[in-house]
């Protein structure tokens, strides 16, 4: 299962990576205001649910990588608030709907 705790770093932690390791359930929203993780790796999982808005405390987000899980939802366009959001990537979920309105460009500016 997904560590409860997920979410809950300390001013320390700045890389966490728990790709591979067949961890199941859903992303808990535990991320506080303040947070310092720069890259999360929850690659090659078995996570399922939606994508927690909450992610958007971790302010100083470089990497998002989500791919090869069971995330379900539409696409978080939400994630554009994350301004040092430099890789993203979300492929082999179940996210459906629209990436973006053809008259609206998404605003991921270092993306």
């Amino acid at each position: 299962m997904v560590p409860l705790c997920l979410g809950n770093f300390s001013d320390s932690l700045r890389v966490l990576d728990l790709r591979s390791n067949k961890i199941n359930g859903a992303i808990p929203a535990t991320f506080t205001e303040g947070d310092y993780l720069r890259s999360l790796n929850l690659n090659d999982n078995q996570l399922v649910g939606s994508l927690p808005r909450l992610l958007i405390n971790c302010r100083r987000l470089e990497v998002l990588d989500l791919g090869n899980n069971k995330i379900s939802g539409t696409f978080p366009h939400w994630l554009e608030s994350l301004l040092e959001l430099r890789v993203l990537i979300l492929r082999s979920n179940k996210f459906h709907g629209a990436i973006a309105n053809p008259t609206t460009k998404l605003s991921f500016p270092n993306l």
